[in-house]
């Protein structure tokens, strides 16, 4: 097993976006914001530099400042509750070519999964997955992003699954940015998984233990 820890923190120096929680690290430097530049015309202009121009990778403590916010890290994307979708948002997720249902039938085509199998590696009520696959129950993103890493599916499908069902990355929470990593990096063997989980303090998933 080769140390991809390492890996996941430069990764995560260069996508993690909560700049609040960076900002007010002790040793973080602001960078400047503001810059002008003389173009062609021979004028001066002012503009505020994009926001990524405070990611931890462009500083130079970075490492430091990394071992600072992983001790502050707290999953709070808690959501073990399912929705059921009323009538008329039955009929969408079952039969609209933007539906869960549809969507999700097309990926188990793809990597050769039925219901069962999809469900076997989450801890979930067999109701409730029964009711998700049929498309009476909206997934939750952590129920998605759990499929995810349990079925070995690549980016592509897991973002458009995100899609449908009004998800995204979205990279100023830790937990998206470590399943991004391992998606992306198709780093699927559990003890890995579970080393980058303890890494980054990322919990409230529906992944099974395994006996």
């Amino acid at each position: 097993m080769f140390d991809f820890i390492a890996d996941l923190d430069d990764y995560f120096c260069e996508k993690y976006a909560n700049y609040d929680k960076l900002c007010v690290l002790p040793g973080y430097r602001m960078p400047k914001m503001q810059t002008s530049e003389v173009r062609e015309d021979g004028r001066t202009y002012a503009y505020t530099l994009p926001a990524n121009t405070m990611r931890l990778a462009l500083q130079e403590q970075k490492t430091e400042l990394l071992q600072t916010l992983k001790k502050q890290l707290g999953d709070k994307t808690f959501s073990f509750s399912f929705r059921a979708l009323g009538f008329f948002a039955r009929i969408k997720n079952k039969h609209s070519r933007y539906g869960f249902v549809k969507w999700f039938q097309a990926v188990k085509a793809k990597y050769n999964l039925s219901d069962e199998e999809a469900g076997e590696s989450l801890s979930i009520d067999k109701e409730i997955w029964t009711a998700i696959c049929k498309g009476n129950f909206m997934p939750t993103k952590n129920l998605l992003l759990s499929l995810a890493l349990t079925a070995h599916f690549n980016m592509e499908d897991t973002e458009n699954l995100l899609l449908v069902c009004g998800y995204e990355f979205d990279y100023t929470f830790e937990k998206d940015v470590v399943i991004s990593y391992l998606i992306g990096q198709k780093v699927f063997n559990r003890p890995m998984i579970e080393a980058a989980f303890k890494e980054y303090n990322v919990t409230n998933l529906f992944i099974k233990q395994e006996a």
